[in-house]
């Protein structure tokens, strides 16, 4: 409805001069945003001043405005980038105000008319200059092709590196190498997974002949050819070919054939030749378990594969990612090169990459930059992970540990938003090793959350250790696997969980509570949780208990007369946190389960440990809350649905409790002080979660 007045009101006599703003497009509302400043600056002026300049550095820029408010008008039978490049020259289109018509001298006595809103059409061309220069318009020509290619979805960057970032990427290459590295002719550029040549798009012409770009498809070596002439483009599998001339020992057999160029073999058998390897190389993982395994199992099993097997270095040889860092390693070992390389980050902290960079992965770091995955066509907007663009000196050896990584930060308009740091700790350090795991050793009826006890899967793990007392599920160890944090009182169905014992309770807790309290957000999402760096202190543990105790994590429960595998099984609710003796004296109104109550023969274990404990002013009102949620829980059974929560015993749990309630809108006005009081003790616990270098907490 708002958009039909504003269209009216622009079509009246009045105001059909002004420009109407159209602020869904960033752009304009840039624009917008200038002139509205220009307007309220002492001056009082409306113009902007000196209409831009159209030129080889932002004729793409240039392009996304233009084909968003005219593409759809002109495009018919021409890509819309060569009515665009015949647009932006001066004398090439004559305006037809009688008709609000457009006339597009495309060359070789084609015109074409096209209708355009004129007020738009006049708009834009008050904010850019039309192009006068020759020699401007021949290098913009140069490029063109690049702007429209439907087919691949290349301009805006579609399942590819996302083109601001990649020439972002070529700046920090020239940050490191020097600015314009190709004029000296020094150094050759090889991109060995090319695929359509993102990386590369911004590079100028008197580059491309210093550039090797291979890729594994014909369709894209002919791609490539058409978008980047006089580079050196080829069909090459780096992570088969070759690999046996490349790995061989001592001197090559005589009559031995190459797949790798000629042109290529000189250069890189020229000692005084420097290197730029700019890659963005594939993630795919080789998986042989489930469905999704299937469809992966022969992904990664390349001639590379077997060679880095040969040098014991294990599941990473899964990814083909660590293979192309593997033959990289071997190819420019001894030679001045710089590796600029998008990628997760992975390589440089997880679990699973340790061997990489005990073996490979040991270079210097110069530079770079991460921004979010989200950038990236078709990736969730709600599982946001940072990707990087790294710059490392191949010919410096240093390991990851001892360095301190720092880059730039970039928000999804390539604007620079900070600094972060990237952890690069051994994974002994981490803290999913802080604790020595009990092994289990009794079966028990495994849990996949809550009340719910599972029966199928082929890697069922329902074993508990001795002086079981509960089980904390904390698969992972970075921020990613954060919702896989949870207490249970069985065993999780799955690997990433370890019985809780009285032993090692503090510590659990402590876990428990120091993965969930940082928030996630993109930039933290694949750091890692590590071991403290000194004693705890008992008022943290204490801390961390009792918010851990009514955090929405704590699912433990109390089930009675459980069937398991043949087998009845009575679960009790350990982390029950009042004694006995003073819900004795609440109204209990469930006469099955005030009996049960008084027939209790002991307190639970976390009853009995909060009893022994002077809590801190801030743990204390999430107890007192906590207690009289407990005693209104007990004061409404009647009201429950006990049965759909399976509410059997006196030692509910806690997920049952507040399930139960919630269930019936029952006693939201004392879960709100319960949820005020825990919130401040997550704000005590935050700055230690910190100080302790557990993590690196930003709220």
């Amino acid at each position: 409805m708002n958009s039909l007045i504003i269209d009216d009101l622009a079509k009246t006599e009045i105001l059909r001069g002004l420009h109407v703003y159209r602020i869904e497009s960033a752009q304009d509302f840039a624009v917008f945003e200038e002139r509205i400043r220009s307007a309220i600056s002492p001056q009082l002026k409306l113009q902007v001043g000196d209409a831009k300049v159209i030129d080889e550095d932002n004729f793409e820029e240039v392009f996304q405005y233009w084909n968003e408010t005219f593409g759809d008008a002109v495009r018919n039978g021409f890509k819309t980038s060569r009515y665009y490049v015949c647009d932006i020259q001066e004398g090439r289109t004559f305006i037809d105000r009688a008709q609000s018509k457009v006339v597009f001298d495309l060359g070789n006595n084609n015109a074409r008319v096209k209708k355009l809103l004129l007020t738009d059409y006049d708009f834009f061309w008050t904010i850019y200059e039309k192009v006068r220069d020759v020699e401007i318009v021949r290098g913009i020509l140069a490029k063109i092709d690049r702007l429209t290619d439907e087919t691949m979805r290349r301009f805006y960057g579609e399942f590819f590196t996302p083109l601001p970032f990649a020439k972002k990427g070529l700046e920090y290459i020239e940050k490191t190498v020097g600015k314009h590295w190709w004029k000296s002719g020094e150094y050759r550029l090889w991109d060995m997974a090319a695929g359509t040549g993102n990386l590369q798009y911004g590079l100028p012409a008197d580059a491309l002949k210093y550039c090797y770009l291979s890729t594994l498809y014909k369709e894209d070596v002919e791609h490539c050819q058409r978008l980047f002439p006089g580079a050196n483009v080829f069909q090459y599998d780096y992570l088969n070919d070759d690999i046996g001339n490349v790995f061989a020992d001592g001197e090559l057999p005589l009559g031995l054939t190459w797949k790798l160029p000629e042109a290529l073999r000189a250069d890189l058998n020229n000692k005084k030749t420097k290197w730029i390897i700019l890659i963005n190389p594939p993630f795919a993982t080789s998986q042989t378990a489930g469905a999704k395994g299937k469809s992966k199992k022969d992904v990664s099993d390349t001639l590379l594969r077997k060679k880095m097997h040969a040098d014991n270095l294990g599941e990473t040889s899964r990814e083909l990612f660590a293979q192309f860092l593997f033959r990289i390693r071997k190819e420019f070992k001894g030679k001045t090169a710089w590796l600029g390389l998008f990628s997760k980050l992975k390589y440089l902290n997880a679990n699973n990459d340790q061997k990489l960079r005990d073996k490979i992965f040991q270079y210097d770091f110069a530079r770079g930059f991460i921004f979010s995955s989200v950038n990236f066509s078709g990736t969730s907007r709600t599982s946001q992970f940072p990707v990087g663009f790294l710059v490392w000196n191949l010919a410096k050896t240093v390991r990851l540990e001892a360095q301190n990584i720092i880059v730039d930060a970039f928000n999804t308009s390539a604007e620079k938003i900070g600094k972060k740091k990237i952890p690069t700790n051994h994974r002994d350090e981490f803290l999913s090793k802080w604790i020595e795991r009990p092994a289990g050793v009794k079966k028990f009826p495994p849990f996949s959350s809550g009340i719910t006890v599972s029966f199928g899967g082929k890697d069922v793990r329902d074993r508990i250790s001795e002086s079981f007392w509960g089980a904390l599920m904390c698969c992972g160890n970075d921020p990613q696997h954060q919702k896989f944090t949870t207490l249970l009182s069985g065993p999780y169905v799955s690997a990433g969980s370890h019985s809780i014992t009285p032993d090692i309770f503090e510590k659990s807790m402590v876990v428990h509570a120091v993965r969930l309290l940082p928030k996630v957000t993109w930039l933290n999402d694949r750091d890692q949780f590590m071991q403290p760096n000194s004693k705890l202190s008992i008022g943290f543990i204490r801390d961390c208990v009792v918010w851990s105790l009514f955090s929405g994590s704590n699912q433990t429960v109390a089930l009675r007369d459980v069937v398991y595998l043949g087998q009845t099984f009575q679960i009790h609710n350990h982390f029950f946190p009042l004694l006995r003796a003073s819900i004795r004296r609440w109204k209990i109104t469930d006469s099955d389960i005030e009996l049960d109550l008084m027939a209790a023969k002991e307190d639970r274990f976390v009853a009995r440990w909060l009893d022994d404990q002077k809590l801190s002013r801030e743990a204390q009102a999430v107890l007192d809350a906590g207690k009289s949620i407990f005693r209104f829980f007990y004061e409404n059974l009647p009201q429950l649905d006990t049965t759909k929560f399976k509410v059997a015993t006196w030692d509910a749990g806690w997920w049952q409790v507040r399930s139960a309630l919630a269930d019936r809108n029952l006693g939201e006005d004392l879960f709100k002080p319960l949820r005020e009081a825990h919130t401040v003790l997550k704000a005590k616990l935050l700055p230690q979660v910190s100080a302790y270098g557990f993590f690196s907490c930003t709220e």
